[in-house]
Parts: C-alpha cells; sequence; structure tokens
C-alpha cells in the first residue's frame, strides 16, 4: 500500500500583516478571487478550477512585478501560495459559495410549483443582500406552498441561523431532513448550529451522521474535531483534524489552509501543556512531518 506523506509547515506570526506589505501577494489575492468568482457554482471540479486560479494569479503577479530581486525557490513559492489560498478562505465571498453550494441537480432543489419557486428565488436574493429578515418571510412562505421543498427549509435554517435564532434555524433543518435524511447542507448545517447554540452533544451526533455518509467529505471531520478538542478530547480533536487536513490536501481544496491554522493552534497549545506526545502520536498516524518556519 502506497503511504503518503504530508509536509505540515508551521507558520508561527504568518499573518495578513506580512501579505499587506508585499504588493505582488495582494496582487494574487485580488486576481485570485476575481478569477474564481467566475467559476460555475455547478462546475463539477471546483478544485481543481480554485488551484488553476491561484496558480495563474501568481504567476501573473510575479510576470507583471516591478521589483528587480524576487525569491522565486520552490520554498517561497510553496509559502506564497499558501498565504494566498489562507485570506482567500477567510474573505473571498465567491470561494465560499462555491464550497458550500449543493448541487442543482438534487431532487428537493427546486420546486414545481411556479409561486414556491418564486418565493425561494426572492428569498436567495434578499440573503445574498445580508437581508435575513425578508429572506425568512420569502423563505417561510416557499415552504408554506410547498412542504417538501428542502432547498428552502434549508435556506430558512441559514437565514434563521445567520441571525442568531437558532431554534428556529434546527427546526428548519430538521424539517428538510425529514424529506431527505441524507441531505448534506442540512446535516452539517444542523451539527453547526447546535454547536453554535452550545448544544454540543447533539452537534456531535450531526458531525457523526454526517460522516457515516460523506465518509469522504472533510467539513465533518473538521466540524467534529473542533468540538471533541474543545471539550477536553484532545487526541480525538486533533485526530478528526488531521484527518480533514489530508482529505482537502487530497482533494487540493482551499480550506486545508484553514485546518492546517487549527492544527497549528492545537500544537502550540499542546506545546504549552507539555502533551506534545498527544501531537506526535496522531501525526505519525497520519504520516505528517511538521516543519517550523
Amino acid at each position: 500500500m502506497k503511504i503518503i506523506k504530508y509536509i505540515f509547515l508551521l507558520f508561527v506570526g504568518l499573518g495578513y500583516a506580512q501579505e499587506h506589505d508585499n504588493e505582488e501577494l495582494l496582487a494574487s489575492v485580488n486576481g485570485a478571487c476575481d478569477c474564481i468568482a467566475k467559476i460555475e457554482l455547478s462546475s463539477e471540479d471546483k478544485n481543481s478550477m480554485i488551484k488553476d486560479c491561484i496558480t495563474r494569479s501568481l504567476e501573473l503577479a510575479s510576470d507583471t512585478s516591478m521589483e528587480e530581486t524576487k525569491d522565486n525557490s520552490t520554498t517561497s513559492k510553496v509559502v506564497n501560495y499558501k498565504m494566498v489560498e489562507n485570506y482567500l478562505v477567510q474573505h473571498c465571498k465567491p470561494l465560499k459559495e462555491l464550497a458550500f453550494t449543493e448541487n442543482k441537480k438534487f431532487k428537493y432543489a427546486s420546486s414545481n410549483n411556479v409561486l414556491a419557486q418564486l418565493a425561494y428565488d426572492d428569498g436567495m436574493e434578499y440573503i445574498n443582500q445580508g437581508d435575513t429578515e425578508n429572506a425568512i418571510l420569502k423563505f417561510s412562505k416557499a415552504v408554506d406552498i410547498d412542504p417538501m421543498f428542502a432547498f428552502a427549509w434549508d435556506n430558512l435554517g441559514i437565514s434563521y441561523r445567520k441571525n442568531k435564532q437558532y431554534e428556529q434555524a434546527i427546526n428548519a433543518y430538521l424539517k428538510s431532513l425529514e424529506i431527505y435524511p441524507e441531505g448534506r447542507l442540512p446535516l452539517l448545517n444542523i451539527a453547526i448550529t447546535y454547536n453554535l447554540n452550545q448544544q454540543y452533544d447533539k452537534a456531535v451526533v450531526y458531525y457523526e451522521k454526517f460522516i457515516e455518509i460523506y465518509a469522504d467529505d472533510p467539513e465533518g471531520y473538521y466540524g467534529l474535531g473542533l468540538i471533541l478538542y474543545t471539550q477536553d478530547q484532545e487526541e480525538a480533536g486533533l485526530d478528526n483534524l488531521i484527518r480533514a487536513y489530508t482529505i482537502y490536501t487530497n482533494q487540493n481544496s482551499p480550506y486545508r489552509a484553514d485546518a492546517a491554522k487549527k492544527i497549528g493552534y492545537m500544537y502550540k497549545d499542546l506545546k504549552n501543556q507539555n502533551k506534545l506526545d498527544i501531537f506526535h502520536k496522531v501525526a505519525d498516524k497520519y504520516n505528517l512531518k511538521v516543519q517550523s518556519n
């Protein structure tokens, strides 16, 4: 069996302040986000297309830079790529929309009832504008007209969650799961919402359900890992985070940057507690080699 070794760079004190001082990197961030915004939400291989956007933006910024001297080493290019990737994860809205959009071919993604669909479309316009109050009204109207409209329930839940009405959000996700128990977004979102509502045991239950159905999806391991770690289950939490990181990496997902950052926090926390043996035990399990930079 082929063993894959993952090189995890633990960047200490590497933030956007450093990026902001580098005009080449800042141009890459803007160019990559503009490129990502042009990717169709229904595209099948989103991660590869996102990777191409970041790579091309770095190359373009490097070609057009007026600097006479550049560090073109492999290590420097990897660091630059990861810095751009990390900033995009935090601040590029089109990237978030791509990563968390359900497949439009899904059976309950639309309604055969014209009035329900029109209300849903209006709700999507409001939620994209940040108007959660009107989004809630429109999505509520859509599900009143067509109670089997799962996407409307999902987005009603998202609207309530954005409005910090967590109980109502949970009820909306539960309605969606009654229609389609294996729905990826409601399973993930209900776990997130239970966590926000400090109902950690229930959040764990739904993350585990998500993982059972979507074993190759890193989002379940990522969320579960954070909860377990903060609930003093350090080894299990780290195990899930590193598993998420390896899957993100294999999928060329830009969200590996966020997972790497969380693993870095755990490394520092365990180091401060003189518990690095836990970190190395889990890292060895996943053939994860840590390098400080």
